[in-house]
């Protein structure tokens, strides 16, 4: 009769074992190796062109990708000031991963609510410790401004920002069947992507430098 009571009482004891060792695996902070595994590999430079912006803008349909787990958020921290920039939710999306010498970096899209087409792509720079070093916005498109670059493999991001010209009165038109017409140059810049700037497109000015697009002269 003593072993008959013995062997539940040994089932239940494992049992609550395995249950107590799942739920610490699934509260478990994931390691910064496993955070950087979640980005493709790529190389430096790396290049998000004009026309390839621009047809991701007029094509207005909003792609399937891949979202970054929320247990990884917390590698992110200037996500929260990202969520402040605008009341949508963000819900980043890896597009690729960089390794230096002495830096790694994750390069996302913050894919803010459901707009189509919109992409802010920005760079988070770390040291190869997982310490966080830098984040800045670095390319994108939205229907008022398009913005290319190539980060170089110094993680110096040459910059060129256009205003979208629309073929349509956008406002009128929507975007179905229209068609950018033009990209006026507005400014270039050069961002030194290991200092720390803003996760989303609000002023660069600051810490970077800004040439008039049509006189090339460097402005403050």
């Amino acid at each position: 009769m003593k072993n008959i009571i013995l062997i539940p009482a040994l089932l239940l004891a494992f049992a609550s074992t395995f249950t107590t060792n799942l739920a610490a695996q699934e509260t478990e902070t994931p390691a910064f190796t496993e955070f950087i595994a979640q980005f493709p590999k790529a190389e430096l430079p790396y290049t998000f062109a004009t026309e390839d912006l621009k047809g991701q803008l007029e094509a207005n349909t909003t792609a399937k990708a891949k979202r970054l787990g929320w247990q990884h958020y917390q590698f992110l921290p200037e996500l929260e000031r990202s969520a402040e920039y605008s009341n949508m939710p963000v819900y980043p999306e890896p597009v690729a991963a960089f390794e230096t010498k002495e830096y790694v970096a994750v390069l996302y899209n913050i894919a803010r609510g459901t707009g189509k087409g919109a992409k802010t792509y920005t760079l988070s720079l770390f040291d190869h410790a997982g310490n966080h070093i830098a984040t800045n916005f670095v390319a994108g498109a939205d229907t008022k401004t398009l913005t290319a670059t190539t980060i170089a493999t110094d993680l110096k991001a040459e910059v060129a920002e256009y205003k979208v010209i629309w073929t349509l009165d956008l406002l009128e038109n929507g975007r179905e069947g229209n068609s950018i017409k033009n990209l006026e140059a507005k400014a270039k810049q050069v961002i030194d992507l290991t200092i720390p700037g803003n996760p989303d497109q609000i002023d660069w000015s600051v810490k970077t430098t800004t040439t008039d697009a049509t006189s090339g002269i460097a402005t403050k």
